[in-house]
């Protein structure tokens, strides 16, 4: 009988490889594959495991003939297109949740990055002509409360940071926690900083852009840990400008001018790159795909 293939056309956590090849699956291990060759050879496999980088689009669907599963060691799914993968009976699995905690500290990271003036001091020999500012007391508004929402909350509490919430979802957030629940109007206008953490879909696409960007407190500042096409880059670059906002700081995000601005501060998508975060998702993704393939939900 033929074993179960899986292409994994991105970097996976080595234990989480072992645990498949140790249940008979045959792994090919070829991360950063070119989309080229990807297209030719996936028609080969019955599973592929795949970060953010890899788009699982209807072009690659079609040509995986075989494909029963397709696993994302990661949150996010809008690198993969759910509708074409339902209508050729292709399962899709991912692990919300396992690199929560590792996205939630560089978002604080970059909060205190913003407020010590860290960019300007590495380039600075003397001591910053600025002072900076400590984040106990301000009022922090959280775009999205699931699970790296929520822990953001956990700790911006422990900084004495005074905490907003929005969400689609009643029951979404920290019931432990002191966080008021108000609308995205509401949180934009009151909050001293702002953070995302939504999923990228229709809904959220642009979900900052200049008319949500004039409503927000004079100098307020704001944290994008999620995905860039959440806010309209051009419209941040004037609100900077302008002084409505303070400060950007950015793991992700397309347009390389935002780089070059003195009160903007970067990462270069590094939000799950911990060791905990990546073994999480390896092992987690791993997992749901050997019980979608026994017919099991993960």
């Amino acid at each position: 009988m033929r074993k179960v293939r899986a292409l994994v056309s991105d970097p996976l956590h080595p234990e989480a490889l072992q645990r498949l090849e140790e249940a008979g699956v045959e792994v090919v291990y070829r991360p950063g594959v070119e989309r080229e060759e990807l297209l030719e050879i996936v028609g080969a496999f019955e599973v592929l495991l795949v970060r953010s980088r890899t788009r699982v689009d209807r072009e690659l669907l079609e040509r995986a003939t075989r494909l029963r599963v397709v696993g994302r060691a990661g949150t996010g799914l809008d690198n993969i297109d759910l509708e074409a993968a339902r209508a050729r009976g292709v399962r899709v699995v991912h692990t919300p949740g396992a690199n929560a905690n590792a996205v939630a500290e560089l978002t604080v990271g970059l909060m205190i990055a913003l407020h010590r003036h860290l960019k300007q001091a590495f380039y600075e020999r003397e001591k910053p002509r600025r002072y900076g500012r400590e984040l106990r007391g301000q009022t922090l508004g959280i775009v999205g409360l699931g699970r790296i929402g929520s822990r953001v909350a956990e700790l911006a509490h422990a900084f004495g940071m005074r905490l907003l919430g929005s969400d689609p979802l009643p029951e979404a957030g920290p019931s432990h926690l002191p966080l008021r629940r108000v609308s995205l109007e509401k949180l934009l206008q009151d909050s001293d900083g702002i953070t995302l953490h939504v999923p990228l879909n229709d809904r959220t696409r642009g979900l900052l852009g200049p008319t949500q960007l004039e409503q927000v407190k004079e100098g307020a500042w704001l944290v994008n840990t999620a995905r860039a096409a959440l806010v309209d880059e051009e419209a941040i670059w004037e609100a900077l400008e302008r002084g409505r906002l303070s400060g950007y700081a950015a793991d992700v995000w397309e347009d390389p001018r935002l780089v070059t601005h003195p009160r903007v501060v970067t990462t270069p998508h590094i939000g799950a790159q911990t060791e905990e975060a990546q073994r999480n998702a390896g092992l987690g993704v791993a997992e749901q795909v050997l019980a979608a393939l026994r017919g099991r939900d993960g």
